[in-house]
């Protein structure tokens, strides 16, 4: 009866490490609202000041900025050229010096003659003299907009990056109230209800700064990938290009429709000349991602571990209901197994929750001021040490079991003393 009681233990607590590692695994795999609040960590944008976190001095300086404005000049130099004066749109300087050139060598003695030569012998004339226009205008009927200009040196592309974050709120760039991440990838989030003070921000826009975490509403989550890299940039960048692109994913990104191409194109520069350096991200946490990622995905893989020894523990557990060797190597080895689970469960459970409570400090201290606040999911926590503590009570059950000799064949064997017979002194001391 002990015997059964110890293997039932066994294989419940067995059962449980498999069903929360795999509920701490499988979290915020799609947008479902069982799946989005077991996350890593999340964060609350909705009082985000876009000016304290990103430099308006985008790569100012840079090769790149440098390479982006001539980039840019060119463009400008061969789409304008042809239609320049209305619409706003405006020829880089080295056009009206290529002008200049070509109208000189036009005026030199003899290019006329030479020129009047080729056209006789080609059976055509030409006007006595050339004259090119200073400005070339559109033909009727096509216009640019008006609010289009294409920056061409450095202190340009400064001005349209400040004028778009001192102008334009996150919300109407198509940023969410909330952002979670996952062994998966990321969730947008809106906060639901509003029951503190709100407060007027430089743009105008009500913000409440009370951060509750408790009344989120997830909305999206990106396609799932097994081995998530978390990097802000490249988030901020997706969100950004959706924008330009006027891809709506839920309701918060609806505003996007109302964003003007003028503020669509200088929110396209700053993506393209936007890197690390410019983000004011606390500490060296930009350049601890690449540990970070690495340390998640190792807790990751420890985690499937956990998951998959742990079927297999109890498809041995039920063999050995029917079995029940009385081996001595395959109980140490069978114990082994055990402590193996425990132990990929409880450094996942460690590695991730160190990673992300440094983090979430890192945020809390450092950017609270800008409007950003991190919280932990109690669900994911909540199943990773869950499933570390029901692997401590395997090994802890399978040790008392060997110990008292719970797991044998229950075959035991005694021998039998016969208690020698009893003297008859009576009967002697008759003789």
């Amino acid at each position: 009866m002990i015997f059964a009681c110890f293997r039932v233990i066994l294989i419940f607590f067995s059962v449980a490490c498999l069903i929360l590692s795999c509920f701490a695994i499988t979290g915020s795999y799609k947008n479902e609202n069982y799946l989005t609040s077991t996350y890593l960590i999340n964060f609350h944008l909705d009082g985000l000041d876009l000016r304290q976190i990103i430099s308006t001095s985008v790569g100012s300086g840079s090769n790149k900025i440098k390479k982006r404005a001539q980039d840019t000049e060119a463009t400008a130099t061969a789409t304008a050229t042809p239609t320049t004066t209305t619409g706003g749109l405006q020829l880089p300087s080295q056009v009206n010096s290529w002008i200049g050139v070509a109208t000189s060598y036009i005026n030199q003695p003899g290019f006329s003659s030479e020129v009047a030569g080729l056209a006789t012998s080609l059976g055509t004339s030409i006007p006595s003299s050339i004259s090119i226009p200073a400005s070339i205008s559109l033909p009727s009927g096509i216009s640019l907009p008006s609010d289009l200009s294409i920056p061409t040196d450095a202190s340009d592309l400064t001005a349209a990056i400040a004028d778009v974050l001192n102008n334009v709120s996150p919300q109407e760039l198509g940023i969410a109230d909330v952002y979670s991440t996952s062994f998966w990838g990321y969730c947008r989030g809106e906060k639901v209800g509003n029951g503190s003070e709100p407060f007027n921000n430089s743009l105008g826009h009500w913000i409440d700064k009370n951060f509750d975490n408790s009344n989120v509403n997830y909305t999206w989550c990106s396609p799932p990938k097994a081995g998530f890299f978390f990097d802000p940039l490249e988030i901020f960048k997706q969100e950004m290009n959706r924008t330009i692109d006027d891809i709506s994913v839920d309701t918060q990104s609806q505003q996007i429709n109302q964003l003007s191409q003028q503020y669509k194109t200088e929110l396209k520069l700053l993506i393209d000349n936007l890197s690390a350096l410019d983000l004011n991200l606390p500490g060296n946490l930009q350049n601890d991602l690449t540990l970070l990622n690495n340390l998640t995905t190792a807790s990751f893989a420890l985690m499937l571990i956990t998951a998959a020894l742990s079927f297999i523990s109890i498809v041995v557990q039920l063999m050995a209901c029917c079995i029940s060797p009385d081996n001595c190597c395959l109980s140490f080895l069978n114990f082994m197994f055990q402590v193996l689970i425990f132990l990929a469960s409880i450094i996942a459970a460690g590695l991730v929750t160190g990673c992300y409570v440094f983090v979430r400090r890192k945020v809390n201290d450092d950017l609270g001021e800008f409007g950003i606040k991190s919280f932990l999911s109690i669900n994911f926590y909540a199943f990773a040490f869950s499933a570390a503590a029901a692997a401590l009570l395997v090994v802890i059950f399978s040790l008392l079991g060997h110990c008292c000799g719970m797991f044998g064949s229950g075959k035991r064997r005694y021998r039998t003393v016969q208690q020698a017979p009893a003297y008859e002194h009576s009967s002697y001391e008759e003789k």
